[in-house]
């Protein structure tokens, strides 16, 4: 039988529904971030199966920590239901499924923006993706400016972070290369307490 967190990564994509499938967490928030930072006012979330948990959590994850203000879901906004599917065998079956609706409340990211607020995102071990989403997340929330700064082995990360984000997500953003971008030497503190210094990047982004 076809596994159904595969079915739901390749289904045909409607614009405002992100159907949750097999990838992290966090990619999935990031596509529900991005479709409101593109304008839309409601996002679904879809999941079937064994993805079905990882729905709630990225309903929950993009509420609580990246768009406060998108509401509820509230009853009227979520839905489950069962959907006959198709086999691999030309047999067919019946799984679960929910569905989540997100809602913008309409308010302008750019009045939560406050002067002085940290807008520098330290690039290091996470995946790239995590990083992705918390410069989309600054900027949906109003910032006119973010630096992503990283050092040593995280740099090449870095540079990938500011590619990734001008070309799939707010492409909006000014080409860093003239004016945006600073490179030198830091001396860092060593877990024996000596000290060594080590290359670091910061690329500066704006719209």
């Amino acid at each position: 039988m076809m596994n159904q967190e595969q079915v739901d990564e390749g289904e045909q994509k409607i614009e405002n529904i992100v159907y949750i499938g097999r990838k992290p967490t966090m990619n999935y928030v990031l596509a529900v971030v991005t479709q409101f930072n593109n304008g839309m006012q409601e996002v679904r979330i879809k999941a079937r199966g064994n993805a079905i948990a990882r729905a709630v959590d990225v309903a929950e994850i993009v509420k609580n920590r990246f768009m406060p203000d998108v509401s509820g879901p509230t009853n009227d906004d979520i839905r489950i239901g069962s959907e006959e599917l198709l086999n691999e065998d030309g047999s067919k079956s019946k799984v679960s499924f929910i569905q989540i609706a997100a809602k913008s409340n309409g308010n302008d990211p750019a009045a939560n923006y406050v002067e002085g607020d940290d807008n520098i995102i330290y690039v290091g071990k996470k995946p790239t993706m995590n990083y992705v989403l918390a410069v989309v997340t600054q900027m949906n929330n109003g910032k006119p400016m973010v630096a992503v700064k990283a050092r040593g082995n995280a740099i090449a990360k870095a540079v990938d972070v500011v590619e990734i984000t001008r070309s799939r997500f707010i492409k909006e953003i000014r080409d860093p290369s003239s004016d945006g971008i600073t490179i030198k030497s830091e001396e860092v503190q060593n877990e024996d307490g000596t000290s060594s210094k080590v290359s670091s990047i910061q690329i500066t982004l704006k719209k």
